[in-house]
């Protein structure tokens, strides 16, 4: 190869700084998992052998496929080609995993051995600003340094545990996930009953989703004021926009009334009573209200929904409804959907004007009676009459 002159040194460096750049490109596309943190990456695989353990045999092929490392075949980036990783563009640290429904099982009759998660897994992931864990039949937490597994989340805002079968035990270290904006833990088995703190200490909790934890009435909590008390001190959540408590057997709602900060209220198919909704009355920046299928509420002659300037959904369907007193509905002038479907018993109807309404939905309703019709030339009117 001839040397370069004198003259065509800048040419020369040029060309040797485009074919290292060239080399380097090479290089990342041969191995391209090297794009990825070696120890995150080493930890994920780490991740797919626990799942692997406590699958099934014969489910091995079919537990996190993408995931495969210099052993399985030809490596891969881990941030671009693994399922369910979402990584920092410029760290290339995981920033997502989503590890729902991962677990592999022939048969599940809810009533499956122990199986604890071990949060250590997680520990290398230093930017993990997501983590979907639901559906996997989790039942506890292995206790093994789990304190300084959870507080190693430092930026976790959003937690999904939906769908396992854990109970009280879980939430002090739910407790320490101080970030937390995102908590959902719908369909497992807590009850309340046995923890002092619950989750007091996530202050920045926007989102709480505890939807169809049936068991909430058991033995003596059978009041929302006492879940409140013993279960997520819920009055310490003071920036919780959205709360579901759907399912949860669940008779009175006083206790909600520190919630200002509350959007989205969802109680449905509870056992909520007419009287108990005065608790509404302080949750003026609420805009969205599901008590549907509650089948004890048989008049909106009560109600502390009424004084909700923002609500704009309000939620009535199948809670047995046979008497109105529409006016009380006055207030509520930014209401747009309004739905009393299927209050068979519900026969005569009035109404106070809603000038922003746009949706009314009275299927499967006996009425017979229609008084006091106000201008409805905003709604879609959906029923029969």
């Amino acid at each position: 190869m001839k040397s370069c002159s004198a003259m065509e040194s800048t040419s020369c460096l040029k060309f040797s700084l485009m074919s290292l750049i060239w080399i380097i490109v090479l290089m990342n596309e041969i191995h391209g998992y090297k794009a990825c943190l070696e120890i995150e990456r080493t930890a994920l695989l780490e991740i797919k052998s626990f799942y692997i353990s406590v699958s099934d045999i014969g489910y091995d092929d079919q537990i996190l496929p993408s995931w495969v490392g210099e052993d399985d075949g030809m490596p891969s980036d881990c941030c671009d080609d693994w399922e369910g990783v979402m990584c920092n563009a410029t760290t290339r640290r995981a920033m997502q995993l989503s590890l729902n429904n991962t677990k592999r099982s022939n048969y599940y009759d809810g009533t499956s051995a122990s199986l604890l998660i071990n949060m250590s897994l997680f520990h290398p992931f230093e930017e993990l600003q997501s983590l979907d864990l639901s559906e996997n039949w989790f039942t506890g937490i292995y206790e093994n340094r789990a304190y300084d597994s959870f507080r190693s989340l430092k930026q976790l805002k959003m937690l999904n545990l939906g769908d396992n079968v854990f109970n009280d035990s879980i939430l002090p270290y739910l407790n320490t996930l101080t970030s937390l904006t995102t908590l959902i833990l719908s369909g497992n088995s807590i009850k309340g009953s046995r923890t002092k703190q619950g989750l007091a200490n996530l202050r920045y909790l926007q989102v709480l989703d505890l939807n169809g934890n049936n068991n909430i009435t058991s033995g003596s909590l059978t009041r929302l004021d006492r879940l409140l008390r013993q279960l997520p001190r819920l009055t310490n959540l003071t920036n919780l926009k959205k709360l579901d408590l759907r399912g949860c057997g669940i008779t009175t709602i006083q206790g909600l009334a520190k919630l200002k900060n509350l959007e989205e209220l969802d109680l449905s198919f509870n056992y909520i009573i007419h009287g108990s909704l005065e608790g509404l009355a302080n949750l003026k920046n609420l805009q969205v209200l599901d008590l549907s299928g509650n089948r004890n509420l048989t008049t909106l002659a009560y109600g502390g929904f009424t004084d909700l300037p923002n609500l704009k959904t309000l939620d009535f369907r199948d809670c047995g409804i046979t008497t109105t007193q529409y006016y009380r509905l006055a207030n509520l002038t930014n209401l747009q959907v309004l739905d009393l479907s299927s209050n068979q018993n519900l026969t005569m109807l009035g109404f106070a004007d809603l000038p922003n309404l746009k949706a009314l939905d009275l299927r499967y309703c006996g009425i017979t009676t229609i008084q006091d019709t106000p201008n409805l030339s905003n709604a879609k009117r959906d029923g029969k009459y």
